[in-house]
């Protein structure tokens, strides 16, 4: 069968990630809502627990001194990435799937490479559309080494961190990535390949090498102009410090995308059910009541470390029980295509 674009956007709007709110006045106060029955969670040690914390409380603080633009630490990411996610760990195969209510993403790895995961193509993505909104070109430089990139990148590294990069690098470039999306009978969607090209040469005896020739990347037409027409903002600080958790790192860019959403729909709420959250990022946890109590714990303590970056959204958070309640509040960053992305929601 085949989907007009107009009919595949209709099909995403229809998403529960687009059923939120419409903009309106809120409080600035801060006082996200627990929720009304007692959730047990993994429990880490306490040291362990006060020195997360405490790190990122402090670079909180930090980012909260200063806008993400004046810090020229504004970044980007396509769209259809801040609403389904690659996996937060090593799935050990070469086929990858997600559902976010309407829709699903699958992704297909390289036989060489697997499928990428964890905190490293985050970051190379978050780096891959923040170059092209950025230069405006589909052709992004890399760097004459593994080291040169992972600088690129603010990365801290070592020998093995400079190899596991270039490995999830090749395993990103050279994946498929699908996106499925499901109302009633109707049926829409769209294979995306992120490069159509790469030259790497960097050394894997020597990362710090450089190379004689600069490597590069060409990004395909299609994810080039899904990154550059309607991107969703994001602070590279705060997508840094999260970078310990790959599903924390999930939930700033899901969080800023929906708060975003529940300003141009002309909803007062969006109500996510916790089913449908572990769906979308609870890769690993038990098909079962337990499996979605173990998982609402982890995305619970998550949120919270996200809402140190985002305090804005604090009081619009509300764990109902079945549900995660959202309500609109002031974005964590103005979106400069807000005018046309309302049109794509509204449609």
């Amino acid at each position: 069968m085949k989907v007009g674009t107009s009919q595949a956007a209709r099909l995403c709007a229809a998403s529960p990630l687009h059923q939120s709110a419409s903009a309106g006045i809120v409080d600035d106060s801060i006082s996200w809502v627990e929720p009304r029955a007692n959730v047990s969670q993994p429990r880490s040690k306490p040291q362990e627990r006060r020195s997360r914390s405490s790190r990122l409380i402090e670079e909180a603080l930090q980012v909260e001194q200063e806008e993400a633009r004046e810090a020229g630490a504004l970044g980007y990411l396509a769209r259809t990435l801040a609403q389904v996610t690659l996996p937060h760990t090593n799935p050990k195969t070469l086929y990858y799937e997600r559902t976010a209510g309407k829709l699903s993403l699958a992704v297909r790895g390289h036989k060489a490479y697997g499928v990428p995961f964890g905190t490293v193509p985050r970051i190379v993505l978050a780096w891959i559309c923040t170059e092209a909104v950025r230069t405006k070109s589909p052709e992004l430089l890399m760097g004459r080494s593994a080291a040169e990139f992972a600088r690129k990148l603010e990365m801290h590294y070592n020998g093995r961190d400079l190899a596991r990069l270039k490995k999830q690098c090749l395993a990103l470039a050279r994946s498929l990535i699908s996106i499925d999306g499901m109302d009633g009978d109707s049926h829409a969607f769209e294979d995306i390949k992120i490069a159509s090209r790469g030259f790497v040469f960097w050394s894997d005896r020597n990362p710090e090498q450089p190379s004689l020739w600069e490597s590069t990347l060409v990004l395909t037409q299609e994810f080039f102009e899904a990154v550059t027409v309607r991107p969703v903002p994001i602070d590279l600080r705060v997508y840094h410090a999260l970078s310990k958790s790959p599903l924390a790192m999930d939930l700033y860019t899901w969080l800023s995308y929906r708060m975003f959403v529940l300003r141009v729909s002309g909803r007062t709420e969006a109500l996510i059910p916790w089913a449908g959250l572990k769906a979308q990022f609870g890769n690993g946890y038990a098909d079962n009541e337990k499996g979605l109590e173990n998982f609402r714990g982890k995305f619970r303590a998550r949120l919270r470390e996200v809402l140190l970056f985002y305090p804005e959204a604090r009081d619009h958070i509300e764990d109902t029980g079945g549900h995660l309640r959202l309500t609109p509040c002031r974005l964590h960053i103005s979106h400069n295509n807000g005018a046309r992305l309302s049109k794509l929601v509204d449609q």
